[in-house]
């Protein structure tokens, strides 16, 4: 049984692939397995998959029909055999004692799943570290409940949306849970985002966790033209609306007013006003656009949040769009992404 199985969905990455394997291939961790999930890649990664697998026998290739990064990734736990299981995204890359840290501090601490920090990637003269602790910390029993909130979102009282960075990739899972509970990913395609529901359902079944502060981990900026990639769409708003509601259905039972899964919407809405200003496309479009997010509907869901604790650029664009300001909200948001700009050069 190898220590780890690290999971690596593949899909039009033929310029960066070289760079995530070499650095999962010199791991100083040796006892791994490596599965390359081809989903469907429409570029020379198919071929670029196999000569891995040829080249060394930790390497196992899938070759399968696209159908988006959740299943990818379950395509390879479906044949990972590892002690523990990581993920990583094949246009990143990670540093070469990552696992090798993971894994023994998993094993000291006895840990269900450990977590490390992560470094944001745009160029070798600019990457910015992230890491949420100080120092290891360890977590048993109720506090892994607490620690599943804080990755969905944080607390009213806090001014922060988020105490943790969260994604399954700076992070190691022990299979044995994922098995037993039959942990999977959702498509990415059905809800905005397919890791926080597996974190959920992880943590949920987990008994301890722990977190250690090293930045071990390289997300790499490598298409970022600006802080808003993604465009505003309807696809957008109905995924970020059936992730809330799947996000509450998990967490009703400790959170009764599911008032992190609100929060987690609520930042989600901000992200799309942000999305919608960025757009290049004539004004009177971009006011559609906010009128569509707007719906009274939506709205409606997270009315109950107590909207006074938030920070005041969070409350006041929640009172901008909630009470149909369109031109004020966008000049502001245009400000923020102005400031935003500056400070990121």
């Amino acid at each position: 049984m190898p220590k780890v199985s690290i999971i690596v969905p593949v899909y039009n990455v033929e310029k960066y692939l070289d760079r995530c394997m070499r650095s999962l291939l010199g791991q100083t961790l040796k006892d791994v397995e490596i599965i390359m999930v081809d989903d469907g890649s429409p570029d020379g990664c198919p071929a670029l998959c196999d000569e891995y697998a040829r080249r060394d026998a930790r390497v196992k290739v899938i070759h399968k029909q696209n159908a988006g990064l959740g299943y990818a990734r379950n395509t390879g736990l479906d044949v990972a055999t590892g002690e523990y299981v990581a993920f990583v995204d094949s246009d990143d890359y990670v540093d070469l004692e990552m696992y090798e840290k993971l894994y023994v501090t998993a094993i000291r601490t006895e840990s269900d799943v450990v977590y490390c920090g992560f470094n944001r990637f745009y160029s070798e003269n600019k990457v910015i570290h992230y890491t949420n602790v100080n120092s290891e910390h360890v977590y048993k029993g109720e506090d892994v409940n607490q620690l599943l909130l804080d990755f969905i979102s944080s607390s009213p009282k806090c001014k922060k949306d988020w105490k943790y960075e969260m994604s399954v990739w700076h992070s190691i899972y022990k299979r044995e849970i994922i098995k037993e509970n039959n942990i999977k990913f959702y498509s990415e395609r059905n809800y905005l985002s397919e890791d926080i529901p597996f974190q959920v359902d992880f943590l949920k079944a987990a008994n301890s966790a722990s977190y250690i502060p090293d930045t071990l981990y390289y997300y790499c900026m490598n298409n970022a033209s600006s802080l808003t990639q993604s465009k505003y769409s309807n696809d957008k708003l109905e995924r970020s609306m059936a992730l809330y509601n799947l996000l509450a259905s998990k967490t009703r039972d400790f959170d009764k007013e599911c008032l992190r899964a609100k929060r987690f919407f609520i930042s989600y809405m901000r992200a799309h006003l942000y999305g919608i200003s960025a757009m290049d496309i004539p004004y009177n479009e971009k006011i559609r656009l906010m009128k569509e997010l707007n719906d009274k509907d939506i709205w409606k869901t997270v009315d109950s949040y107590p909207y006074s604790a938030l920070n005041k650029n969070s409350r006041l664009i929640c009172f901008l769009q909630r009470n149909r300001m369109y031109a004020t909200a966008l000049f502001y948001v245009k400000i923020i992404l102005f400031i935003k700009s500056i400070l990121h050069k």
